[in-house]
């Protein structure tokens, strides 16, 4: 596989992250650095500001489901929170953010190993639909999501 290349991997539920996961969905890439934690590849992913179109994205949804009764998501970067989300574990290769709401549960879990071409980052996000409201939300930003995290992939030139 190609350093720079983001591919959809596997993810095998049950997760000690979510138990109750009903859904999910993984991508890695593999950077050079050999030795990248999980940590540093959050703060290289999120970088110190997210790009505008992301902050776009997050303020819209919170319009959106500020309305319904939905958590809203509050765009910073530090030990407690990466993007919009919450820090719930951290440890050398893994970093977990999420928090349960109304509709459904998530977590993105971060994790960083090492391969002979340097460190794989994967960004896996498991999610626990509640009822239909949570899988019509899913369905929705499923688009937005998939670009979202591809392009946090991409940051880790």
């Amino acid at each position: 596989m190609e350093r720079s290349a983001i591919r959809q991997i596997d993810f095998a539920l049950p997760s000690p992250h979510l138990e109750s996961a009903n859904w999910v969905d993984s991508f890695e890439r593999i950077v050079p650095a050999p030795t990248l934690s999980a940590s540093d590849a959050v703060d290289a992913m999120f970088g110190p500001r997210p790009p505008l179109w992301v902050r776009l994205l997050n303020d819209t949804r919170n319009l959106i489901v500020g309305g319904l009764g939905l958590k809203k998501g509050q765009i910073s970067v530090d030990e407690g929170q990466a993007g919009a989300f919450p820090v719930v574990f951290r440890s050398p290769d893994t970093v977990v953010m999420g928090f349960d709401d109304w509709h459904l549960d998530f977590r993105v879990v971060i994790r960083t190993r090492r391969v002979p071409a340097g460190t794989a980052v994967s960004v896996s996000t498991l999610v626990r639909r509640r009822h239909w409201f949570g899988y019509l939300y899913l369905f929705l930003i499923t688009p937005f999501h998939k670009r979202i995290v591809r392009r946090l992939l991409s940051n880790l030139a």
